[in-house]
């Protein structure tokens, strides 16, 4: 798999969770990767693994995003 094709597929997975109203609640930084944990506001809690740097980035500005908005 291409690094576009891996980053693809880790956005996609980020953008499924937040088209359900998820929000990110932490980041635990790992040596494989980065672990997204989610939460919906119906209580359910979802973790994710993160691998590459361009979708580090994407959550990042989601991240930024979610934080300015009240």
């Amino acid at each position: 798999m291409s690094a576009y094709e891996q980053f693809a597929e880790e956005k996609n997975k980020i953008d499924a969770y937040m088209k359900q109203q998820y929000v990110i609640t932490g980041v635990r930084e790992g040596l494989s990767g980065d672990w997204l944990e989610l939460k919906h506001p119906g209580g359910d809690q979802a973790s994710l693994l993160v691998e590459t740097a361009d979708a580090r980035k994407y959550f990042a500005n989601l991240l930024i995003r979610q934080a300015r908005i009240p």
